[in-house]
């Protein structure tokens, strides 16, 4: 077999620069590709988010969140208000977090999905009505799972 010189050698080296080209691109798209779950943006003031973003937790395991030291706040559950009195964790140092129980609004949490919402303001304002009427009143959601 011999090798002859091609009647357009342009016309070959063009494609070969395509084709060079081509995979360049697609070996820089597979190194700059993430795996695993997108990157969640939580607010700044949300230090610990227990459990994490579509978690799965046991039916008696903690939901709640440590906030920087300077804010409250207090935890929905499944739309139900959580009251202080059930929460546990530190609120001078912005930690608020519920183990469900007896004589608790929640036993245990029922297996599936389920969704809470921390809603904070600054340690400096009395009340959640307050923070809100001075429009000072933060939240974030998130959903999880019971197994």
């Amino acid at each position: 077999m011999s090798l002859t010189h091609p009647a357009k050698p342009a016309r070959v080296a063009i494609v070969v620069g395509v084709v060079l080209i081509g995979v360049n691109v697609l070996i820089f798209a597979g190194r700059s590709q993430v795996n695993g779950p997108a990157n969640i943006q939580r607010p700044a003031e949300i230090v610990i988010l227990q459990p994490n973003e579509s978690d799965e937790l046991l039916p008696q395991g903690e939901v709640g969140a440590q906030l920087r030291a300077q804010f409250t706040g207090q935890i929905t559950i499944d739309g139900d208000v959580i009251p202080q009195d059930q929460t546990s964790g530190d609120p001078n140092l912005g930690e608020v977090f519920f183990d469900p129980g007896p004589n608790k609004d929640f036993q245990e949490f029922s297996k599936g999905g389920h969704t809470a919402v921390i809603q904070w303001w600054p340690r400096t304002i009395a009340s959640i009505e307050a923070a809100r009427a001075q429009h000072e009143l933060r939240s974030y959601t998130w959903s999880f799972n019971v197994g």
